[in-house]
This record gives C-alpha cells, sequence and structure tokens, in this order.
C-alpha cells in the first residue's frame, strides 16, 4: 500500500488483520485513488455501496488483487465522504465495467448519482418510482398496504 501512500499522505488508512487495506480519501481525489488502484493491478471491482451515517453518506468501493503467484486476493476499501442529499461523484465504469450495476443499485437504494455512467437509470427499482431511496436510514415506505397472504401447505 506504499503506492498509496506515497500519493496521498493526507488521507486516512487502517489495515486488516486480513491484510485488506482502506483508504478514505476526498471527493475530488476518488477518481484519483481508483486510478491508482488499478495501475497497480488492482484489476477487479467486487463492491460499489454506500453506507448512512445520518449526517452523512460514505461511498465504499472495493478493488481486488488477484495474483496467481500470491496466497489469496489483496484488497483495497477507497471510502469517500458525501453529503446526504444531492451526492454526486464520478463513475469508474471506464475502469471496472462491472462496476456499472454496482453504481446503478447504489443510485438506487442511496441516491448517489455517478457523474459520467454510460446508462445511470434505474436497476431494483420501478422505473416511475418516487418513494424515495430505500436504504436511507430515514426512508419511510408510503405506499399503501396491502393484506397479506398466507397459504398454508397442507390442508387441514
Amino acid at each position: 500500500m506504499d503506492f498509496l501512500k506515497e500519493r496521498f499522505p493526507d488521507a486516512q488508512f487502517t489495515t486488516h488483520v486480513n491484510g485488506d487495506t482502506e483508504i478514505l480519501v476526498p471527493r475530488e481525489r476518488y477518481e484519483e485513488a481508483v486510478r491508482a488502484c488499478y495501475d497497480a493491478g488492482y484489476k477487479y471491482c467486487s463492491v460499489v455501496s454506500a453506507i448512512d451515517w445520518q449526517d452523512r453518506l460514505t461511498l465504499v468501493t472495493s478493488l481486488a488483487r488477484i495474483d496467481p503467484a500470491e496466497v489469496g486476493a489483496r484488497s483495497i476499501h477507497i471510502k469517500v465522504d458525501l453529503p446526504r442529499t444531492g451526492a454526486r461523484i464520478w463513475s469508474i465504469s471506464n475502469l471496472y465495467p462491472g462496476a456499472n450495476w454496482h453504481e446503478r443499485e447504489t443510485y438506487d437504494m442511496y441516491g448517489i448519482r455517478f457523474e459520467g455512467h454510460p446508462n445511470h437509470r434505474r436497476i431494483l427499482l420501478p422505473d416511475n418510482w418516487q418513494g424515495g431511496h430505500p436504504l436511507l436510514k430515514d426512508f419511510t415506505d408510503r405506499r399503501p398496504k396491502r393484506p397479506r397472504l398466507v397459504r398454508h401447505r397442507f390442508a387441514e
């Protein structure tokens, strides 16, 4: 992780027992951090998601390096703090095509918009959804309640 510590001396680093590293970078340096990891051999994006802390959102992007010469995979988790409303950040789907769906899901569930995304539309919720973002802690489901149907497995 020295390549990141040299390039981002002001970032906050955490190393876990399993060897994974977390780095918290400012929003404007997110793309640079992702590019540095990609250039260092972290070619697999396993997760793009978020955490709702009620006063802010934290975007979490997990990148992995899978090297046959090494035992196990090495992972870097890049974190960025964003405002809860109007959160925007650059898409990384140009480097990691698989991040496309992760970013769409993160938009659906948390409301984070990914600038430059090639297909920024809903993936889990219907296109006409207007109920907010379900994984935000202040989300209230305003859909009308429907009666719950219970089916018995065996006739009595």
